[in-house]
């Protein structure tokens, strides 16, 4: 039906509005409604200007209310017409439109913020057939439908904002939610604290767009924009059209060829156009994802079978892109027909429905997205997993040298036995397919973790390769574990235990590692006279090191105690529980023995680790917990004297009129800053030790909260305090993960926090993770809204074998010890307040029984006898030094052995502290040695110095300092020749390259190479030295010139190591660091650095007096 109107009905004329796409529209101009074009710009004087009564507009909103780019244009004020030719890329975009091509994806972590300035409308004071008057008469054959007859002008844009993972969403949306109500009562220039602007220069990710005019590029920073605003409002130069209002040909002009101009304006309000763009903007989304998809899909998947369906993948994906402009061009001159009355509103509909688009459908498109893309992406993610934890991939498909003939589950036992059968270790492969991890996840998780475990007792270590038969011709019915001898040995071979004597630890405890080759000592980079001798006869280049085991446990891997009963080779299928397994499996035994009896009148320690974000309430839980220890009952506690462990400072609004009270509670601490809103309170780990009863000692460690507002630089350095504090710790046996119960959202703490924690502990760990929630006294003692954020996370980041269930999950209200702080502090609560806390405090006593209970039963973690990549690259941290300082020291004898000083040798020597320090807080001397002259770091002399530390900047030009180390020059000879020396410089640099090769590949949140700001500085030191005058630096450029070579062997080791595609297991990587561990100046640092670790963990450990609290027994 046609929009009929009368033009003698209405003297304000059938105004249409919309949003301005070409901004060369003026007053009188010609518009094209039906396309939104400008046909004729021509332009007219106004007759009237006026300012808008309401100026300043201002939007916030999150991605997770708009998900598409349609609905950020619906929430803006673009209505569906003016979207609709978006959409249809009917009109060239500009200003806030390009927003259609905004390519990031859209999540809870976006944020649009919208701001418009109104400065004036102008207006053409028209009457109905009368305008010519004004304005000439257009053509006779126009495209126009409609004449530009009010112009609203003034500037807008929208910033979209990807907060960093890194980030506290809660924090940034404050700021954003402040600049926005600055804005919307015009309150410029805005005033921003320091911690304001700290925050807006961490946000990196800001699109913008808007009036090209002030924009410009769309990655303009959003502080330039918002310090331009009030020079933008005042200087009308920058103003451009925002709206278009225009009246229609037909009721401005008499005349029969105006009367034939004819435009429906109600169709975009219709079911068939809401369908067009609802369809248009659910593919055009899709397709968007499709396209990041295969961008993180790597270009080569190393398999011919993943690579045929990448291939494939891709054509299809450009298949798609083909069909949608097709469907929009068609679309598009088909809603142009529709709003002409040349076509019915039904031609929209069979087009969405013909059949050439089918591949657009949601079916379709559902199916390509989980059937194709997901697939591939799930195997490129389990092939990383089993890459990190060094299991072999292989497909079965791409083992049939002919891809068309149809091989069978026989032909790849042959083909595997054939490839692994003369192989000098023991082989596991275990056969699975997709289909099966999808149907039995249970079971493939616990035959994965199973299998770890076999391959880590074996003696020798076995070899496990995963073997996917996805995409294989014959389907796998169920899980097969098939096991290769060793050539000449049957598979229940008992292999000779080689027990390690050490003073420290008991003969019988079970190491961390499988069995390795024995650390050769006759390539040492620093050599003892005696160890000269045999350097001579045997070089380090070409000695081969003996392959004699480590430890491991005496108990056998034998047919009966394997984790999974043992398949022949003939291929005899894994039974699973579904199948009703036959062949009875015996439970599996801990690998980590249960602790030992301490010795009499030593209790038994429980460590804790407190980990939760910034503000979350760690410091008060400790508090709170020891006191519910304490105190059965808040009114003893009351009477009584509270035990304040962490000094605690907030804020009480107390009376009718609301007075604020500040309560400071407990003692000054350095290691408490109150005084910086955002900042982690706690600055460093420190441990609060007190008996439980004579058998059990609790360990409490407060830890810097997550969430910094400082950044993600500063989060990054309490996370590798933190797990650097644990990994000084022999046991672990319970991670409490602090959280509020009404968190709107996890990801900052979840993926900061939890998630690097999870790569350092095993999955043999989790069960030792418990959930503490704070303040749930609002949520009734429950999760609250966090708890299936909680749930959704885990499952998200595929954590599902974490436990999150009432068993280890505990409710608390810390609350009630600010309470007891207030009314120490001589403030009056009404009664019902009281009874509250009275009431809070008896459950959180309970709470804390059976938080107790369950700790206890928990097995310890031994943090020394798992390993994992994140632990691997804490210890490789801990290395970069001494390894680094024991290379200085090879070129310091290098260099004498050239000069013929043959007769003394440079030794090096190190000393424990017990403070923080680093290269750019240290004081530094230039000490002689020599012919060179070294750098020499020490402590401040002042003790008001010590904590200096904390303000260093993580920027990675200075590293950690954890020892002094000093060199001297004795009158020994070393014993080794000029070829011997830089042999041993070379050989000792490819193994530390070989330790950062491991690194880069696991793609940890850390810093990938430890020893390139070392190297670095050592350079830096030896160029200082070099300036000093009256000073013979001859030497010390000598050795400037080979640190400078350094680099360019580093790059050719990187090289060599990249084209030999060197993956190391985890057993390989620690088999190099024990071997450059045991070298002798290497050992000597690391020992020195344990003792300074652990004199700074009783530097910060508070003991508490067994009379303080309450003896408890546990149940």
């Amino acid at each position: 039906m046609s929009f009929c109107f009368s033009p003698f009905k209405s003297t304000t004329g059938y105004p249409l509005e919309r949003k301005v796409i070409d901004r060369s529209g003026r007053l009188g101009s010609l518009y094209d409604a039906s396309t939104d074009n400008i046909i004729d710009r021509r332009s007219c004087r106004r007759s009237a200007r006026k300012t808008p009564k309401k100026q300043f507009i201002c939007l916030l909103f999150s991605g997770d209310q708009s998900r598409q780019v349609s609905s950020v244009l619906r929430n803006i004020g673009y209505d569906p017409a003016i979207r609709l030719s978006i959409g249809l890329r009917m009109v060239t975009t500009s200003g806030i439109s390009r927003v259609i091509d905004y390519n990031q994806s859209i999540d809870d972590n976006t944020r649009f913020l919208y701001y418009c300035f109104k400065a004036t409308k102008e207006k053409l004071n028209i009457t109905a057939r009368k305008a010519d008057k004004l304005v000439p008469l257009p053509l006779s054959q126009t495209n126009a439908t409609h004449m530009i007859t009010n112009i609203l002008w003034g500037i807008e844009f929208l910033c979209i904002i990807q907060i960093p993972t890194n980030q506290s969403t809660n924090v940034i949306d404050q700021l954003l939610q402040y600049i926005c109500n600055q804005l919307k009562n015009n309150r410029n220039p805005i005033q921003f604290n320091k911690n304001d602007l700290h925050l807006i220069h961490q946000l990196n990710n800001i699109t913008v767009f808007g009036s090209e005019m002030c924009v410009g590029g769309h990655n303009s920073s959003i502080l330039n924009i918002l310090n331009r605003i009030q020079d933008w409002q005042r200087d009308d130069n920058f103003h451009e059209p925002l709206l278009y209002t225009m009246q229609p040909l037909r009721w401005l002009y008499s005349g029969p060829e105006f009367s034939t101009i004819r435009f429906n304006r109600n169709i975009t309000n219709t079911a068939e156009a809401f369908r067009v763009d609802t369809r248009i903007s659910y593919i055009s989304k899709m397709l968007n994802d499709f396209g990041d998809t295969l961008h993180n899909l790597p270009t080569n998947f190393s398999s011919r079978t993943l690579n045929t369906r990448l291939k494939d993948a891709q054509q299809k994906y450009r298949f798609l892109l083909d069909s949608q402009d097709d469907l929009k061009e068609r679309l598009g001159r088909a809603l142009v027909d529709v709003h002409r009355e040349r076509a019915r509103l039904s031609i929209l509909d069979n087009i969405l429905n013909d059949q050439r688009y089918e591949c657009l459908r949601k079916s379709e498109l559902d199916a390509f997205r989980e059937n194709i893309l997901r697939r591939l992406m799930n195997k490129f993610l389990l092939i990383e997993k089993l890459k990190a934890d060094g299991i072999e991939n292989i497909l079965a498909s791409d083992l049939c040298q002919n891809p068309e003939t149809s091989a069978t589950i026989d032909d790849i036992d042959a083909i595997l036995n054939h490839r692994y059968s003369h192989q000098n270790v023991s082989i596991i492969l275990w056969y699975s397919s997709d289909r099966l991890l999808r149907d039995q996840e249970d079971t493939w998780k616990e035959i994965y973790q199973e299998l770890k475990l076999e391959r880590q007792r074996a003696v020798p270590r076995a070899h496990l390769v995963y073997v996917d038969f996805s995409f294989f011709g014959q389907m796998l019915e169920t899980f097969s574990v098939v096991r290769l001898p060793l050539v000449g040995r049957p598979t229940t071979q008992e292999y000779p235990i080689a027990v390690k004597k050490t003073a420290d630890r008991p003969t019988h405890s079970t190491p961390r590692s499988p069995p390795t080759k024995a650390r050769s000592h006759s390539e040492p980079p620093i050599p003892s006279s005696k160890q000269s001798k045999s350097a001579k006869s045997s070089p380090p280049s070409t000695q081969k090191r003996a392959e004699t085991p480590l430890p491991t446990s005496k108990r056998k891997l034998t047919e009966t105690s394997s984790p999974i009963s043992k398949r022949k080779q003939t291929g005899t299928p894994l039974q699973t529980r579904k199948k009703q397994v036959v062949v009875e499996k015996p439970p599996l035994e801990p690998i980590i023995p249960p602790p030992l009896p301490s010795p009499k009148g030593s209790p038994v320690e429980i460590n804790v680790l407190l980990l939760g974000e910034t503000g979350v309430g760690k410091s008060t839980f400790i508090n709170a917990f020891v006191n519910y220890l304490k105190f059965d009952t808040l009114q003893q506690a009351e009477q009584g004297e509270p035990i304040v462990l962490i000094p605690v400072s907030f804020l009480v609004t107390v009376g009718d009129r609301f007075d604020e009270i500040i309560v400071n509670f407990g003692d000054v601490d350095s290691n408490e800053d109150h005084a910086h809103q955002g900042q982690s309170v706690t600055q460093q780990c420190k441990s609060y030790v007190f008996d439980l009863n004579n058998r059990f000692r609790l360990r409490l460690i407060d830890t810097p909260g997550i969430g910094d507002t400082r950044g993600f630089n500063q989060d990054a350095k309490n996370i590798d305090h933190i797990l650097n504090y644990i990994n000084s710790l022999p046991h672990l046996n319970a991670i409490c993960l602090l959280l509020k119960p009404n968190a709107s959202r996890l990801n900052v703490f979840f993926r900061s926090c939890v998630q690097q924690l999870i790569t350092y502990l095993t999955p043999e760990g989790y069960n030792n993770i418990l959930f503490c929630f704070t303040n749930a006294r609002e949520t009734f003692y429950a999760p609250g809204d966090t708890g299936p954020l909680l749930r959704r996370m885990l499952n998200d980041e595929h954590l599902n074998a974490i436990p999150f269930k009432k068993e280890n999950t505990f409710c608390f209200d810390s609350e009630s010890f600010r309470y007891l702080a207030a009314r120490k502090s001589r403030i009056d609560f009404d009664e019902y307040q009281k009874q509250e806390y009275f009431n809070s405090w008896n459950i959180s006593v309970k709470e804390s029984m059976r938080l107790l209970n369950f700790i206890q039963r928990c097995e310890q973690y031994r943090l020394e006898e798992w390993l994992s990549p994140r632990k691997a690259a804490l210890d490789i941290a801990m290395l970069a030094l001494p390894l680094m300082e024991t290379l200085r020291l090879i070129i310091y004898n290098a260099k004498l052995a050239e000069a013929k000083s043959i007769a003394n040798q440079v030794v090096l020597n190190s000393n424990p502290i017990a403070i923080d320090l680093c290269t750019r807080c240290a004081q530094t001397n230039i000490v002689e040695l020599g012919p060179f002259w070294y750098m020499q770091y020490r402590p401040p002399v002042l003790r008001t110095d010590t904590s200096q530390h904390r303000h260093c900047p993580t920027d990675g030009k200075h590293f950690f300092i954890e020892s002094i180390v000093t060199y001297e020059l004795i009158g020994l000879p070393a014993g080794l020749k000029v070829e011997q020396w830089q042999s041993s410089f070379r050989n000792f640099l490819f193994k530390c390259d070989r330790l950062v090769h491991y690194l880069r590949q696991q793609k940890l949140p850390v810093q990938n190479d430890p020893f390139q700001a070392i190297l670095e500085r050592f350079l830096e030191e030896e160029q200082e030295i070099s300036q000093i005058r009256n000073i013979d630096s001859t030497a010390n450029r000598r050795l400037c010139e080979v640190l400078n070579s350094i680099k360019r062997i580093r790059q050719e080791n990187s090289q060599q190591l990249f084209v030999a595609n060197e993956n190391l297991s985890i057993y390989e990587l620690y088999q190099i660091i024990d071997e450059l561990t045991a070298i002798q100046t290497v050992k000597k640092q690391v020992d020195i650095i344990k003792t300074s670790r652990q004199l700074k963990m009783v530097e910060n450990e508070l003991i508490i007096p067994a009379n303080l609290i309450k003896k408890r027994l546990f149940v």
